[in-house]
Protein backbone atom coordinates (compact mmCIF):
# COMPACT_ATOMS: atom_id res chain seq x y z
CA UNK A 1 0.00 0.00 0.00
CA UNK A 2 1.59 3.30 -1.12
CA UNK A 3 1.17 6.61 1.31
CA UNK A 4 -0.89 9.15 -0.65
CA UNK A 5 -1.34 12.39 1.32
CA UNK A 6 -4.46 14.31 1.19
CA UNK A 7 -4.93 17.96 1.84
CA UNK A 8 -6.60 20.12 4.30
CA UNK A 9 -9.55 18.63 6.34
CA UNK A 10 -9.41 15.34 4.59
CA UNK A 11 -5.44 15.13 5.93
CA UNK A 12 -6.87 15.02 9.69
CA UNK A 13 -9.70 12.81 8.77
CA UNK A 14 -7.50 10.55 7.24
CA UNK A 15 -4.73 9.58 9.72
CA UNK A 16 -8.10 8.95 12.10
CA UNK A 17 -9.18 6.29 9.91
CA UNK A 18 -5.67 4.92 9.44
CA UNK A 19 -5.41 4.35 13.00
CA UNK A 20 -8.73 2.72 12.86
CA UNK A 21 -7.86 0.89 10.01
CA UNK A 22 -4.31 -0.12 11.82
CA UNK A 23 -6.24 -1.09 14.61
CA UNK A 24 -8.67 -3.32 13.07
CA UNK A 25 -6.14 -5.18 11.59
CA UNK A 26 -4.29 -5.59 14.52
CA UNK A 27 -7.15 -7.00 16.25
CA UNK A 28 -8.07 -9.61 13.51
CA UNK A 29 -3.94 -10.67 13.83
CA UNK A 30 -4.56 -11.00 17.06
CA UNK A 31 -7.21 -13.13 17.21
CA UNK A 32 -5.40 -15.87 14.69
CA UNK A 33 -2.49 -15.60 17.32
CA UNK A 34 -4.64 -16.59 19.99
CA UNK A 35 -6.99 -18.65 18.06
CA UNK A 36 -5.17 -22.07 18.76
CA UNK A 37 -5.32 -21.74 22.64
CA UNK A 38 -9.07 -21.07 22.56
CA UNK A 39 -8.38 -17.48 23.92
CA UNK A 40 -10.03 -13.98 23.23
CA UNK A 41 -8.06 -11.30 22.99
CA UNK A 42 -9.70 -9.79 25.86
CA UNK A 43 -8.77 -12.94 27.94
CA UNK A 44 -5.38 -12.70 27.01
CA UNK A 45 -4.97 -9.43 28.23
CA UNK A 46 -6.30 -10.43 31.79
CA UNK A 47 -3.43 -12.99 31.77
CA UNK A 48 -1.16 -10.05 30.61
CA UNK A 49 -2.26 -7.98 33.00
CA UNK A 50 -2.27 -10.88 36.03
CA UNK A 51 1.53 -12.42 34.85
CA UNK A 52 3.85 -10.69 36.93
CA UNK A 53 0.77 -10.03 39.72
CA UNK A 54 1.84 -12.91 42.20
CA UNK A 55 -0.57 -11.49 44.83
CA UNK A 56 -3.19 -11.07 42.22
CA UNK A 57 -5.28 -7.58 41.54
CA UNK A 58 -8.26 -6.49 42.35
CA UNK A 59 -11.03 -6.61 39.57
CA UNK A 60 -11.75 -2.85 39.41
CA UNK A 61 -7.91 -3.01 38.54
CA UNK A 62 -8.35 -5.19 35.92
CA UNK A 63 -11.56 -3.42 34.80
CA UNK A 64 -9.59 0.04 34.63
CA UNK A 65 -6.74 -1.15 32.74
CA UNK A 66 -8.75 -3.07 30.22
CA UNK A 67 -11.01 -0.41 29.58
CA UNK A 68 -13.89 -2.01 30.02
CA UNK A 69 -17.20 -1.82 32.33
CA UNK A 70 -16.94 -3.60 35.40
CA UNK A 71 -19.52 -5.80 34.66
CA UNK A 72 -17.68 -6.83 31.80
CA UNK A 73 -14.80 -8.29 33.64
CA UNK A 74 -17.28 -9.86 36.05
CA UNK A 75 -18.73 -12.37 33.19
CA UNK A 76 -14.94 -12.86 31.85
CA UNK A 77 -13.05 -13.44 35.23
CA UNK A 78 -16.47 -15.77 35.66
CA UNK A 79 -15.37 -18.06 32.27
CA UNK A 80 -11.91 -17.67 32.72
CA UNK A 81 -12.04 -19.04 36.31
CA UNK A 82 -14.52 -21.78 35.12
CA UNK A 83 -11.52 -22.63 32.44
CA UNK A 84 -9.17 -22.93 35.37
CA UNK A 85 -7.40 -20.24 34.13
CA UNK A 86 -7.89 -17.76 36.85
CA UNK A 87 -8.72 -17.91 40.69
CA UNK A 88 -9.57 -15.86 43.45
CA UNK A 89 -7.66 -15.05 46.33
CA UNK A 90 -8.79 -14.00 49.98
CA UNK A 91 -8.54 -9.95 50.46
CA UNK A 92 -7.76 -9.93 53.87
CA UNK A 93 -8.24 -5.83 53.52
CA UNK A 94 -11.59 -6.11 52.42
CA UNK A 95 -13.68 -8.99 51.79
CA UNK A 96 -16.17 -7.04 49.13
CA UNK A 97 -13.04 -6.89 47.16
CA UNK A 98 -12.11 -9.64 44.55
CA UNK A 99 -8.69 -10.33 44.16
CA UNK A 100 -8.32 -12.51 40.47
CA UNK A 101 -4.31 -14.24 40.01
CA UNK A 102 -3.52 -16.80 37.62
CA UNK A 103 -3.61 -20.47 38.49
CA UNK A 104 -0.50 -22.20 37.28
CA UNK A 105 -2.58 -23.61 33.99
CA UNK A 106 -3.32 -19.77 33.32
CA UNK A 107 0.84 -19.31 33.57
CA UNK A 108 1.41 -22.29 31.02
CA UNK A 109 -1.14 -20.84 28.72
CA UNK A 110 0.21 -16.88 29.17
CA UNK A 111 3.64 -18.01 28.43
CA UNK A 112 2.67 -19.82 24.91
CA UNK A 113 0.42 -17.23 23.89
CA UNK A 114 2.60 -14.41 24.64
CA UNK A 115 5.80 -16.19 22.86
CA UNK A 116 3.54 -16.14 19.73
CA UNK A 117 1.95 -12.68 20.24
CA UNK A 118 5.33 -11.33 20.79
CA UNK A 119 7.31 -12.61 17.93
CA UNK A 120 3.99 -11.23 15.98
CA UNK A 121 4.30 -7.59 17.37
CA UNK A 122 8.13 -7.80 16.81
CA UNK A 123 7.37 -7.97 13.30
CA UNK A 124 5.74 -5.06 13.20
CA UNK A 125 8.09 -3.17 15.58
CA UNK A 126 11.17 -3.88 13.21
CA UNK A 127 9.60 -1.62 10.67
CA UNK A 128 10.40 0.98 12.51
CA UNK A 129 13.77 2.71 13.95
CA UNK A 130 14.02 4.11 17.30
CA UNK A 131 13.68 7.24 16.48
CA UNK A 132 10.39 6.79 14.40
CA UNK A 133 8.65 4.61 17.35
CA UNK A 134 9.62 7.03 20.04
CA UNK A 135 8.09 10.11 17.75
CA UNK A 136 5.40 7.64 16.66
CA UNK A 137 4.30 6.48 20.38
CA UNK A 138 4.82 10.65 21.12
CA UNK A 139 1.97 10.98 18.80
CA UNK A 140 -0.57 8.44 19.41
CA UNK A 141 -0.20 8.96 23.60
CA UNK A 142 -1.51 12.91 22.17
CA UNK A 143 -4.39 11.56 20.13
CA UNK A 144 -5.43 9.14 22.87
CA UNK A 145 -5.13 11.93 26.12
CA UNK A 146 -6.96 14.03 23.50
CA UNK A 147 -9.65 11.18 22.56
CA UNK A 148 -10.52 10.75 26.24
CA UNK A 149 -11.39 14.38 26.57
CA UNK A 150 -14.32 13.60 23.80
CA UNK A 151 -17.67 14.17 24.31
CA UNK A 152 -19.30 10.50 24.67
Amino acid sequence: MTYQPYPGLLARMHVILRIFQTAQILDKAAQRVFAPYELTAAQFNVLNLLADQEAGLRASDLAASLIVDPSNVTGLLKRMSRDGLVTDLENTDDRRQRIVALTPKGKKLWAKASRDYEACLKTLGDLLNDKERISTEAVLVRLLEKANELPT
